[in-house]
């Protein structure tokens, strides 16, 4: 009897790309990524075309992949890797979304992500299946956080690679297993937020890079690329008095935009801090919600850069 593939045995290898779309021939300075969730994904997505021809009766035509690639999904913890300026172990997956990495020492130890508009780095990934693999290059993609009060922060992955079949899997002991801290629940003991300096009661905050990713196929080139980005978000929070935040104030844009500072900061299991800072967010709707009997606001969030500084939002290890 032929052996059943467990579903529950699968992970995933990770690493940038030393150049684009060239695969690496084996595992080494690879990370196992410590993950949440792996969507089964599409492994041989693309662009159909079907083979119409004239003939007397009915029927489907045959129907052909005119571009395959690749399509994951993979959720990480919302934390760090649990040694202060040390970069998160999910590191590969945010810089082939288009987010640039600074590590400073000054004034204190921290790994700095923020959006970019060129120069974006690729990854090639080992999604490995009970056996077998698919070993993918030129990857890259979007990515969402979500922070529920008292539910564990997650960031999740969209990504798209250049498509190769899955094969025997290989050996991944030259792979490193990710250091990663064990994320903490979004509650008062471990979370603080900030919206225009009015420390909210929030119950939810959620940000989209927002990045347009484009798989080209072309004669004589073949490349997924990310095309443009619009940082938006979410925050539920309880509804305040007037005078004490008048939150209506804030999202009208009839009579002129107001741009305002949001701030969550987290820490992981280790002590480590994540800080989450938008210093231009644009709150663009509200809505009334009932939470618990409590009257709350469902706020829409737009994070703006300042001209083309691609300083939208930055995302902090620290």
């Amino acid at each position: 009897m032929a052996k059943k593939k467990k579903w529950q045995k699968r992970y995933v290898v990770v690493k940038v790309e030393s150049a684009y779309g060239v695969a690496s021939p084996d595992m080494t300075g690879a990370t196992i990524l410590e993950v949440v969730m792996l969507d089964g994904g599409n492994p041989y997505a693309g662009n159909t075309a079907e083979r119409e021809r004239q003939r007397e009766g009915f029927g489907a035509f045959e129907q052909v992949n005119t571009g395959p690639y690749v399509e994951r999904q993979i959720r990480v913890p919302y934390a760090g890797s649990g040694t202060a300026g040390e970069a998160p172990a999910y590191d590969p997956l945010l810089r082939a979304c288009g987010m640039s990495v600074d590590v400073t020492a000054d004034p204190a130890p921290s790994v700095v992500y923020q959006p970019g508009s060129e120069d974006e780095e690729s990854l090639e990934m080992w999604w490995m299946e009970d056996g077998q693999m698919q070993h993918v290059s030129g990857g890259r993609g979007d990515w969402s956080l979500t922070a529920d009060s008292q539910g564990l922060p997650y960031i999740q992955f969209d990504l798209t690679a250049l498509y190769r079949k899955p094969e025997v899997a290989a050996d991944a002991s030259m792979a490193t297993q990710a250091v990663q801290a064990k994320e903490l629940p979004i509650n008062k003991q471990n979370t603080t937020a900030n919206i225009d300096s009015h420390q909210a009661c929030m119950s939810s905050l959620s940000l989209a890079l927002g990045n347009t990713v484009q798989y080209l196929n072309d004669i004589n080139c073949e490349s997924v690329e990310i095309t443009g980005r619009q940082a938006t978000g979410s925050t539920n929070i309880e509804a305040p008095d007037l005078a004490s935040k008048d939150y209506f104030s804030a999202v009208e844009s009839h009579n002129g935009v107001s741009l305002v500072p949001v701030t969550l900061t987290h820490k992981d299991a280790a002590g480590g801090i994540i800080e989450l800072k938008g210093s231009q967010v644009q709150l663009s709707s509200i809505s009334p919600t009932n939470s618990q009997g409590i009257m709350h606001y469902d706020i829409g969030l737009r994070f703006l850069p300042t001209g083309s500084d691609d300083n939208d939002f930055t995302l902090t290890f620290k």
